[in-house]
């Protein structure tokens, strides 16, 4: 029964920051507007702004969406959850996370379309978050596309990772294609599971998956300068075949290749070996003796469902992360809270806000301040506090274990390597069947895992989460450019991978990577989904802009490309990621093996990178070629 005490059990667990502006939305109430952020609220102050609340959906409460505030009223009620003045810098790139328009962040026609070849077709690589929500971004715009997908579904690294445990580690209502107005999630953190689901239903909702061809690995694209097109030789089910079409949108991803690592003695041991990422379906560890080799977020999810179940876990651990702790992580959403999100008109809006304000000042405390070092500090005060916040707790999830403390305590600055969130995997070790490892491995034997010490760690699984090979990017498709030259021998010959502002190369026209080199922000949300549609809407603009001006061909030029990525590397220099206070000789977001510089991350300040992808400069791409062109061997659509 939904009564008044179901609403305010509900508004309990409710995001108040969210509460607060969503209904000031509805009311303009000022009083409401003088409220402090929820974490400096008075108990007197919560219970006020709940009962009031609840007085307001016992009248109003309906699934009904709510219209875009104004830009005035917009700003007003962000600041509301930020608690301090939004710069239009900060408002451009922020103020569509809370998703009122029918599409955040996609490029649309400002006027009329123009009139598109009829045998005009976009290939797009990968149907995870980024291949569905490109797909979105043409059905928009009314551009022909085709999905390569390798595999059977959708879903990208959410359908390779099935692993016992596995969810996202961002709060699910910020981790969903916001075009899509169905709330899927029956938990605050995702499960694998669930998140397949939303990708997959998406996809067949909104028509992607009728335009996927599943089970169409591109082993190689090359480009033909006569016709203005890529020629892509694809392995299907009926055999290789070759696709043609006029540009192409790689949406494979960075965690699309697993970084498997070889040991002395593998041939001798006897047991099984499995990566995460390669989880069958069929494996069974209970009462078996297991090691875990890898730390990162895959390891610390996986590691509380082994040990429930393991007769002994050997926890192998080569560098020691910083681990936090999420609220509601691993939690179902109340019944009482679904209710509130599906009947409060804009809460689930106002919520995917507030649950990415935290994320906004991280920057700063990734850059060095030396007033702070020259007084003895190590980074900067917030970073150095933040050190402390998560020292202590270490300490009280091992219960004060002076030895597991000095393990488990990292010698570099917190966010300099990609945030884990703890799944218990802390107080996983304190458990009489848990061990955990810190000398290097030696070699693997019949029985089991040798340290350098000397000592055997018997096991007769090993489950390596070593997680993938993230400079492998676009891998193992080989792109062939202009001249025929190979993108991957291009960056192997030099530091590695490059692109201009994550998406385009020289000498590779109508070629957009998503989640391409040097695209993650390294700091100030929002989070993937977000980058996603605005990574997308950046190439979908290429082409708009290419098929307005009766072009077939775009691509950056050189010039452009090298100065931005020299601007790249100087803004670099000023992170903790690239010192050695960062521990920038054991960071995957740098690659050691070229060089030692930044590779996954944008190092800008977020808005400003933002900025970048959205106030084009046209200048820094060439178009030419003319759209006539034949349909000789082009696809015509999907299976």
């Amino acid at each position: 029964m939904i009564d008044r005490a179901f609403i305010l059990r509900g508004l309990e667990v409710a995001d108040l920051d969210a509460v607060k502006i969503t209904l000031f939305h509805h009311t303009r109430d000022a009083t409401l507007k003088q409220l402090p952020l929820a974490a400096k609220m008075s108990d007197e102050q919560k219970t006020d702004l709940r009962i009031k609340a609840a007085d307001w959906l016992l009248e109003n409460a309906s699934d009904s969406r709510v219209e875009q505030p104004s830009p005035d009223a917009m700003r007003e009620m962000m600041e509301m959850g930020t608690g301090s003045p939004i710069g239009d810098k900060e408002y451009n790139a922020r103020a569509p996370i809370a998703g009122f328009e029918d599409y955040p962040y996609f490029a649309q026609w400002q006027d009329e379309a123009p009139e598109i070849p009829e045998d005009f077709k976009v290939a797009i690589i990968g149907s995870g978050f980024a291949g569905v929500g490109m797909g979105k971004q043409f059905d928009i715009l009314g551009i022909d596309y085709v999905i390569l997908e390798r595999r059977p579904e959708p879903g990208g690294v959410w359908s390779i990772n099935t692993y016992p445990d596995v969810r996202v580690d961002t709060m699910s209502v910020t981790y969903e294609l916001a075009f899509e107005r169905k709330f899927h999630w029956k938990e605050y953190f995702g499960r694998g599971s669930t998140v397949r689901k939303h990708l997959d239903d998406v996809s067949r909702s909104h028509g992607m998956h009728a335009k996927t061809l599943f089970e169409h690995d591109v082993k190689e694209a090359r480009w033909d300068p006569a016709a203005s097109l890529w020629r892509l030789t694809v392995a299907s089910p009926e055999g290789e075949k070759v696709i043609s079409v006029n540009a192409v949108v790689s949406c494979s991803g960075l965690f699309a290749t697993p970084k498997i690592i070889e040991f002395p003695g593998k041939e001798s041991f006897e047991g099984e070996i499995v990566h995460t990422a390669e989880w069958p379906a069929d494996l069974q560890f209970k009462g078996r003796k297991l090691a875990t080799i890898g730390n990162g977020s895959t390891g610390v999810q996986i590691l509380g469902a082994l040990a429930r179940e393991a007769e002994h876990v050997s926890v192998f651990q080569r560098t020691p992360q910083w681990i936090t702790p999420r609220a509601g992580y691993g939690r179902p959403i109340e019944e009482e809270h679904l209710w509130l999100i599906e009947n409060f008109p804009g809460y689930r809006n106002w919520w995917r806000f507030t649950a990415t304000v935290p994320l906004f000042d991280t920057h700063k405390l990734m850059l060095p301040d030396p007033e702070w070092q020259a007084q003895g500090g190590v980074v900067n005060e917030g970073n150095d506090a933040m050190r402390e916040v998560l020292k202590n707790y270490i300490a009280d999830q091992v219960n004060g274990d002076e030895e597991l403390i000095a393990q488990l305590t990292p010698d570099y600055a917190p966010l300099s390597r990609r945030p884990v969130v703890d799944n218990g995997w802390y107080k996983a070790l304190t458990r009489d069947n848990v061990d955990l490892v810190s000398k290097p491995i030696k070699r693997l034997v019949a029985n089991g895992i040798e340290t350098e010490d000397g000592e055997i760690h018997e096991c007769d699984l090993i489950v390596t989460a070593t997680g993938y090979a993230v400079e492998k990017y676009l891998w193992p498709t080989r792109y062939k450019g202009d001249h025929g030259q190979d993108l991957h021998d291009e960056w192997d010959s030099k530091d590695g991978a490059r692109a201009y502002i994550g998406l385009m190369h020289p000498g590779f026209p109508n070629f957009f990577s998503i989640y391409g080199p040097n695209s993650q922000p390294i700091s100030g949300g929002p989070q993937q989904p977000v980058w996603f549609a605005t990574w997308g809407s950046f190439a979908a603009r290429m082409l708009m802009r290419m098929l307005e001006e009766g072009k077939s061909q775009v691509e950056v030029t050189r010039e452009a490309y090298d100065a931005y990525n020299a601007a790249l590397d100087e803004e670099s220099k000023q992170l903790v990621q690239l010192s050695a206070l960062g521990g920038a000789d054991k960071n995957y977001y740098l690659n050691a093996d070229q060089g030692g510089r930044l590779q996954v991350n944008a190092p800008w300040y977020s808005p400003e990178y933002h900025r970048l992808l959205t106030e084009i400069d046209w200048d820094a791409v060439k178009f030419s070629g003319h759209a006539e062109m034949t349909s000789e061997d082009k696809l015509q659509g999907a299976a």
